[in-house]
């Protein structure tokens, strides 16, 4: 019978290396117009960047008084964790993930 692995090498010992985290955040989320998104656990926000801030309301992960759109800046960085977002018919932000 014929070898069928000459020239090649045991991939079971083969190590790839480990991809690292090179960011403060290291994975964004999109969140759009008409649209409401919840962020928890592994996917917990860590920080926030709203493009259009209209219809935009923001609820921050560990409790207390949600923030309108109408209280922030486009294109401003909020490192404020994010549990929930919800957009009306126009709005667009990002969600920074660590």
């Amino acid at each position: 019978m014929a070898r069928t692995n000459i020239g090649m090498h045991d991939t079971s010992h083969t190590t790839w290396p480990k991809q690292t985290s090179t960011g403060e955040y290291n994975k964004i989320t999109k969140v759009a117009s008409s649209t409401q998104a919840d962020f928890t656990g592994s996917e917990a926000g860590a920080a926030f960047i709203c493009e259009n801030v209209s219809n935009v309301v923001i609820q921050p992960m560990n409790g207390g008084d949600s923030i309108p759109g109408t209280s922030l800046t486009a294109d401003t960085l909020y490192p404020i964790g994010v549990k929930q977002v919800v957009i009306g018919s126009s709005g667009v932000v990002y969600v920074l993930h660590r």
